[in-house]
């Protein structure tokens, strides 16, 4: 084929660079970010369907099946502690109501619902769910095929890693390897695209997660912070400064320090609350430009008193109206 004149040539080059730019810029825009709310569901079988939760249409809404745990009953007798199993999990949440097709049918095109799991959470079968790993090589191998298998049957998108409990030689730098890697290994399969990690002010736990967000801060979204864990007389200034000193701990590293704020609707948490100032501490980190979403602790979200307050958070995610206590 004959060579085109120069200056052919480059009036051609300059046409398509100015098409490109006008198609940029009539190219639809990208749908803008909506608060964040994110619940756990499912945990303790509180026979809580997804349909039985309000969801606000003003924000993006995350629910989190609770939980995913890699431990199972004992074989050879009932009433004995129930075994780790070294990275093979199975599904504890509410199986009979949040099914693959109860997940399916919530993320309709047009929903802004997503759909994650928890990993490890507090007990299994009365004991605590103790991370164990006997190595960090077949942890890791056993946790990615048992998860990925799950991820891909229920049509998940994220993961949340809720490990409360760890053994003597599952030290920082064990548990950070082997969650650091197996988070990194599911977002390369492409079975999950968010993770987000859930400790609270305990020294053991702090140090486990602190690790992990050193070496792996950046494969992670979101800290879900359970600011319900302090005592249940916190005021507005001391949740503050619980909040300040958290974005603190989860900033840098590569990670975006995306700290969300919380609260439990059980008698058994404590923290701020709504109605006791909660709303409050949020306004002010609005102003500051440093709320990132709001989540929920819904052990016991069946009470009508917990649905009471996920609307109202919502309501304040999605309007900020001012008279919310």
């Amino acid at each position: 084929m004959a060579s085109l004149h120069p200056l052919i040539a480059a009036a051609l080059v300059v046409a398509a660079a100015s098409t490109a730019a006008a198609a940029a810029s009539w190219a639809a825009p990208s749908s803008p970010a909506r608060p964040l709310f994110r619940e756990y569901i499912g945990a303790e079988g509180k026979n809580v369907t997804f349909a039985d939760v309000p969801v606000h249409p003003g924000v993006d809404f995350h629910f989190i099946l609770s939980f995913a745990i890699d431990y199972a009953a004992n074989a050879t007798n009932a009433s004995a502690p129930p075994v780790p199993t070294d990275g093979r999990f199975a599904v504890f949440w509410d199986e009979a109501n949040l099914t693959p097709a109860a997940v399916a049918a919530l993320k309709c095109p047009s929903s802004r619902a997503r759909v994650a799991l928890s990993l490890g959470g507090d007990t299994v079968f009365g004991a605590n769910a103790t991370f164990r790993a006997s190595s960090v090589d077949a942890w890791v191998g056993n946790a990615v095929a048992s998860l990925a298998a799950i991820l891909t049957r229920y049509g998940l998108d994220g993961v949340d890693v809720d490990y409360e409990h760890f053994g003597e030689r599952e030290t920082p730098e064990v548990f950070a390897e082997c969650v650091g890697r197996l988070v990194r290994a599911l977002r390369a399969r492409g079975v999950i695209s968010f993770a987000s990690i859930a400790p609270f002010a305990n020294p053991d736990v702090q140090a486990h997660y602190a690790e992990l967000w050193r070496r792996y801060g950046r494969d992670f979204d979101y800290v879900n912070f359970q600011f319900y864990a302090y005592p249940s007389n916190t005021t507005v200034p001391e949740f503050l400064a619980h909040y300040d000193e958290q974005s603190a701990r989860y900033a840098g590293a590569g990670g975006g320090g995306k700290v969300l704020v919380s609260f439990g609707t059980d008698p058994a948490s404590g923290g701020l609350r709504p109605g006791k100032g909660f709303f409050r501490a949020c306004r002010e980190l609005r102003r500051q430009g440093r709320l990132h979403g709001i989540f929920v602790w819904a052990a016991d979200n069946s009470a009508a008193d917990g649905f009471r307050d996920e609307r109202l958070a919502q309501t304040f995610l999605a309007g900020n109206a001012p008279g919310f206590p």
